[in-house]
């Protein structure tokens, strides 16, 4: 595909052009317009040459023949222009190469898209500008308003079936061609917000900003249905080929789970990739049949591999699924599930369909990187064997069978002779029965990090480790816990009639010793029974988030089950986007301690997320009577007033902000915006423009201050400020609104201004306004049915 540029290369490289041109002309302002018809006056014999233009010259940005649009240059010198006039043609063809090559060097030559680096940068940038946002604390903020980055995105991989068959039939010529016509059919089925790139060989790739899981459920869809519909003939022999393809996606932050957070932006790209090729993978396997995302591969992606002995089991679920240990799973036969038809054939026909009906539950005990071990924890019928091919879907926490009373296994195999550990099926089972008579305990998990291999066991190594592991903890303890085999790396203890407080100080020196004579690093969780309302049954899902918690502190790795760990599980359903089941945490940990500013805060941004607003002030105004100098307690506590309505009450609190930290942008910012409400242009100026001096408001004062020159009437000047802002942050859904208002009501280029106003209100579907003002640029542009269904949209 031969290389060219257009209107939307010089938006998007406008900074090149910028630094190119002023390398040679001096300017102190700048803009780029893309006029309708050309200035007459730059129009000379037939051929269009720059002009000057009261205090400004126009220089036109031709290229291969074809104008483009115009770079108008304020603050030049004059004499210094007239000197280089009849070098300014060759000087903005230079300036325009250098963007053609610059694309070159992000543009794939066969198909047109983004190649693999560039689409790599913009997952790194899109992470980097949302993980502020993922985990809730004291420096949180519920402003949603000057929040220019969206909460998540999609990456979505496309890979032909057989397309090696092609390329090896027909050549790699016709094949290219093929794979250049895909990619252009997936690129018109993208919104407007999507990027598009090719990966390597026949995979093309879809980013996707701001991306529901249901939003691009459909969009596979389409983009499978697309493909499967496109018809490709070889000139040659006038051979038809048709095309299927797997499709797999996965979602950031949904698919990202605890400790994977810590990783760099850097390494958190390339984890949701390999994510979405995880999913591709599901997909390919299934022969094209559907689209998998990759949260469905651990829901019903499971299959029995292999059956071992000792109720062992090998399943294709392994670390680069997320599988984990202690993960529980039902088991269906492929026949009984509730899809396989029933047929015979006795002289008539009949069909039918065979009712689901679940074998058993497993948990796993050792995750790999590509399989898991599980254990058996029951079976349905004992006489119904598991069998290689059986299917698994994955169970929460709660739900699993085997820990509800009436669902016990009756045979207690004796405790392992080597380790003396029972199996956790055994511990369970003991377990249930032990605790009915106690009226308190303490549970305990234990699980060892292995250096370089995280959470795997190191064979007979390992084994041997465990058992001196035990030795210790019988020769600590007296009387001796019952003690169980949660996973291959972690035991499971409990405690009767024991708490916390009388066990952390031999664990201490358990831990220290582990360390000292073992050489391996272990973490440790305690929970209590009674606590706060949970039940016993809780007391083994509250030690697991204590190990989750315990396994995010420094050393000794050692967290009992209290507010803090609460906070630590009701962050990380936060930033799953599960705020209904965050906000219970966050209300448990206050309950633990209502000292917990930490959890005080996060609980009132889920409130205010919500739009219940008054429950949020409600604790922010306590977070800042027990903290007077929180700042963004005070902060979002004004963004409240601001939402309610009470502007004074607000611009009181926000001043207060400046009062701790003079610097603080937002701050700045929501009082440029209450000075402009009220018509007080010059005072939201200086406000904007203080904003601006600061790091967290260099990027979003331009914003500011082109909406307000806007409403001065000052259209040039506005552009620059917006061009800036769009430097900054390219998906800045404001700025591209704004811009879009400007060019419709200066009568410039249709097409850009309606391709900006897509773009806002792709990436926020939320603002009406910004629906209206694409239903004014669809008018203009004669386009009455999508106007009234753009309006349509704005009223609902």
């Amino acid at each position: 595909m031969k290389p060219s540029l257009d209107k939307s290369d010089l938006i998007l490289f406008e900074s090149v052009l910028r630094d190119s041109l002023q390398a040679v002309i001096s300017f102190s302002a700048y803009s780029l317009y893309f006029p309708q018809d050309i200035p007459s006056i730059m129009y000379q014999d037939q051929e269009i040459v720059p002009a000057v233009e009261k205090d400004r010259i126009l220089l036109p940005l031709v290229h291969d023949g074809r104008f483009l649009g115009i770079f108008m240059a304020r603050g030049t010198d004059r004499d210094r222009m007239h000197a280089l006039s009849s070098n300014l043609p060759g000087i903005i063809s230079l300036c325009l190469d250098k963007i053609l090559l610059q694309k070159q060097c992000i543009t794939d030559s066969i198909t047109g898209l983004y190649n693999q680096e560039k689409f790599q940068q913009i997952l790194e940038k899109a992470v980097e500008d949302i993980q502020a946002s993922l985990t809730l604390g004291p420096a949180a903020s519920m402003d949603s308003g000057l929040d220019r980055y969206s909460a998540t995105f999609c990456v979505m991989l496309i890979n032909p079936d057989r397309f090696k068959r092609i390329n090896e039939t027909f050549g790699y010529t016709f094949g290219n061609q093929v794979l250049s016509e895909l990619a252009e059919h997936i690129r018109k089925e993208l919104p407007e917000q999507a990027v598009s790139a090719r990966l390597c060989n026949d995979t093309l790739a879809v980013f996707w900003p701001q991306a529901p899981a249901a939003r691009c459920r459909e969009l596979a869809g389409n983009l499978r249905s697309r493909i499967s519909s496109l018809v490709f003939e070889f000139p040659v022999s006038g051979e038809k080929i048709s095309l299927s393809a797997g499709i797999g996606w996965s979602l950031f932050p949904q698919d990202v789970k605890g400790p994977q957070f810590q990783r760099s932006s850097f390494e958190l790209a390339r984890l949701v990739c390999r994510k979405a090729e995880e999913a591709l993978k599901v997909s390919k396997e299934n022969h094209g049949s559907k689209a998998f995302a990759f949260s469905q591969i651990l829901q019903h992606g499971g299959v029995i591999l292999e059956v071992l002995p000792l109720n062992r089991l090998v399943i294709n679920l392994g670390k680069n699924m997320d599988a984990i240990e202690g993960q529980k799973f039902l088991v269906w036969s492929q026949k009984f599930n509730g899809q396989s038809q029933s047929i015979k054939k006795a002289g008539h026909y009949t069909s039918g369909t065979y009712p689901a009906i679940h074998k058993g539950e497993i948990a796993i005990q050792e995750v790999q990187e590509e399989v898991s071990i599980a254990e058996i924890l029951y079976l349905n019928d004992p006489a119904w064997k598991i069998e290689p091919g059986d299917k698994l879907s994955l169970l929460a926490e709660k739900e699993s069978l085997l820990e509800k009373q009436d669902i016990l296994p009756r045979d207690i195999q004796p405790r392992d002779l080597f380790t003396g550990l029972y199996s956790y099926r055994d511990f369970l089972s003991l377990w249930t029965r032990a605790r009915i008579q106690d009226e308190f305990f303490c549970m305990a998990m234990l699980k060892l990090e292995y250096p370089g291999r995280d959470t795997q066991s190191k064979g007979i190594d390992g084994e041997n480790l465990v058992q001196e592991i035990i030795r210790l903890v019988d020769k600590i303890f007296d009387p001796q816990p019952l003690s169980g085999r949660y996973s291959s790396t972690c035991m499971v203890f409990y405690f009767s009639g024991q708490n916390s407080s009388s066990l952390k100080e031999p664990w201490l020196n358990l831990l220290e010793e582990i360390k000292s004579s073992l050489h391996i690093q272990a973490s440790l969780a305690l929970a209590d029974f009674p606590c706060l309302s949970y039940s016993k049954t809780d007391t083994l899902e509250n030690c697991r988030k204590a190990l989750e918690h315990a396994r995010l502190t420094t050393p000794p790795r050692m967290a009992c089950f209290d507010s803090l760990t609460l906070t630590v599980s009701a962050d990380s359903l936060f930033s799953q986007g599960d705020t209904f089941a965050a906000l219970e945490e966050y209300k448990q940990a206050l309950a633990a301690d209502e000292n917990n500013l930490l959890a005080r805060n996060s609980l009132a941004i889920c409130y205010a997320r919500l739009g219940r607003l008054e429950l949020a002030g409600q604790h922010f105004k306590e977070i800042t009577a027990r903290d007077s100098e929180n700042l963004m307690a005070w902060y979002n506590l004004g963004c409240v007033c601001l939402k309610q309505g009470d502007s004074q009450e607000a611009a009181g609190l926000f001043e207060r902000c400046l009062e701790i930290d003079s610097s603080h942008a937002y701050s700045l910012l929501r009082l440029g915006q209450l000075a402009e409400n009220s018509e007080e242009f010059e005072k939201a100026a200086r406000c904007y423009q203080d904003a601006g001096q600061t790091r967290d408001g260099a990027g979003l004062a331009p914003r500011h201050l082109a909406r307000l020159a806007w409403k001065q009437d000052q259209k040039e000047q506005s552009r620059e400020f917006l061009h800036q802002a769009l430097l900054q942050d390219p998906r800045d859904a404001f700025s591209l609104n704004l811009m879009a208002r400007i060019y419709l009501d200066s009568g410039d280029d249709p097409e850009i201004a309606e391709s900006l106003a897509r773009q806002s209100v792709a990436l926020r579907p939320d603002v009406s306004e910004f629906w209206l003002d694409l239903a004014d640029i669809l008018r203009a542009g004669n386009k009455s049915g999508q106007e009234a269904q753009a309006r349509a949209r704005a009223s609902g």
